[in-house]
This record gives structure tokens, sequence and C-alpha cells, in this order.
């Protein structure tokens, strides 16, 4: 089983988008499809409730929840077995093609190696990226988007290994997904609470690498519009917890990831992911 799973507030123009791509992409695929609606004013629960099929709409009392809090409520929501595949999605993505889910799945279904895995994401309209991995830049010391705001080539089109690869569409399974932080406030196993809309999949991604000993991989021939961190330009005040998400992230994996942007940049046969 596929479970999909989508956070949304006041976004239903963002939302019907994602639908009308995402569902021709899931076409004889047994998948659930779970909106956390976050107390929308736009009518959003009325009308993704008419979607009906695999969808299923959970209205939340309010918009207070950060990401991992809301992705954790709806794997509650879902109780996936262990072997059942998790897709954090974001309402501000459009499927462009009926492929890039099934690549994705494929790679992680082939090998048991693997732990979890990203897509090409071009910034909507254009050809160029807005994530073909995600890097650690040797000047800040933190996580960045590797290529971002470069147009798109055969390069980035190529599958390649990161420590990271963005949330914004990502697949796991739901044993590695429950095991990434199990001291969360809400007592829901999962992706780590303390995280305030930042960091959070880079969290997620690290454990299931550096814990779990699985393999991150970014899967280049998928194409997959994001406008990127719509909900935020709404709700900015988010921004203020940017200090507090990097002095977690540092504190709890400083020393252990990897300082690699510059052998990405020079050789762009590094970490080539080959089944």
């Amino acid at each position: 089983m596929l479970y999909l799973f989508t956070l949304t507030w006041n976004g239903l123009d963002k939302l019907t988008k994602l639908k009308d791509s995402l569902l021709p992409a899931l076409d004889g695929i047994d998948y659930t499809w779970l909106i956390k609606d976050n107390a929308s004013q736009d009518n959003t629960v009325a009308v993704a409730s008419s979607w009906g099929g695999n969808t299923k709409v959970v209205a939340y009392k309010n918009n207070l929840q950060n990401f991992s809090a809301g992705m954790n409520y709806l794997f509650a929501e879902a109780s996936p077995s262990d072997n059942d595949l998790i897709v954090l999605l974001n309402n501000d993505v459009v499927i462009n093609d009926t492929k890039s889910i099934r690549q994705m799945t494929d790679i992680i279904n082939k090998k048991k190696n693997v732990g979890a895995v990203g897509c090409r994401l071009l910034y909507t309209g254009t050809e160029n990226l807005q994530h073909a991995g995600v890097v650690f830049d040797e000047r800040v010391r933190m996580p960045v988007h590797f290529r971002a705001g470069e147009k798109t080539d055969a390069t980035a089109e190529k599958d390649r290994e990161f420590q990271v690869v963005t949330g914004a569409v990502l697949v796991t399974k739901a044993e590695y997904f429950k095991n990434v932080c199990k001291q969360n406030k809400s007592g829901i196993n999962g992706m780590d609470e303390n995280y305030h809309w930042a960091f959070d999949d880079v969290d997620l991604c690290l454990s299931i690498k550096y814990n779990m000993d699985k393999k991150i991989v970014y899967c280049g021939k998928t194409n997959v519009f994001h406008e990127e961190s719509a909900s935020l330009k709404k709700n900015p005040t988010n921004r203020l917890f940017m200090a507090h998400n990097t002095n977690h992230l540092l504190k709890k994996w400083n020393g252990r990831f990897k300082i690699d942007k510059m052998q990405y940049t020079h050789d762009p046969k590094y970490n080539l992911y080959l089944e």
C-alpha cells in the first residue's frame, strides 16, 4: 500500500492542481491519499472530500502544528504496516507525468538498502532546478539545495546518492519513518517535532542514513514542479524559528554529516546511484 501525506492551509487552488496531476500518476496503484486540512477558510474540506475514491480528508482544529507534527498525525491516522510506503507530498507540487511516482517507488522497492527517495524538482513553469539533492556547504556547514536555480540538464537527470533529499516529495517505508524519533511530545513516533518548518526533512534523512544504515537516493528522471514554501509565504512567522532549528540540527548531528558540496560540484559522477 502507498500512503501519501499532504498538509494544507488555505491552499485549495494549489491542492486542486496537485490532485489533477497526481491522480493520473496513481492509476493502477493501491494507494490512500490523506490530506490534513489545518482549519482552512477556503472550503478545502468540502471540496476535497467530494473527490472521493482513495482520498481521505482529515479536518484539524487549527494551523498550529508544524510539518513534523502534521506528518506524524497523518501517519497515526493511516496506521500503515512496516512495509507500506509513505510519500511526503507538499500541496504546492504538480506531477508532470505518470511515471515519476513509480520511478521513485521502484527504487526503494528493488533494493533493501535504500531508505528514502527524493526527486528532481523544477520551479513551477520553468526548467530551473529547485531541488537536485541536498548538500552540506563548507562555508556555512549547513544543508543547501544542490544547484538550486540552475537550468536542468542531463547531469541533473541522473540518479545519485545524497545524505539528504527534500521532504517536498519524498518516499520512504513506514518502518523507517516511525523509527526516526521516539521522544515526541505528541507521543507519536515519526519525524522530530522539535523542528518548526525547517530541517525536519534533513533530520529524517540523516536518521535513516546514519542510524538505520540506509541509502538516500535522488531520482533524477522525475518531472515535477514545486512552487517552494507556498504555505510559509502566507505565514512567515514560522521563519522566526530558524535559529532554533539550526541549533537543534547541529546539536543532534554536528560531526556526523559530511561536508560534501565540493565533491558534487566538481565531479558529475560523484555518488551516482547504480542499481
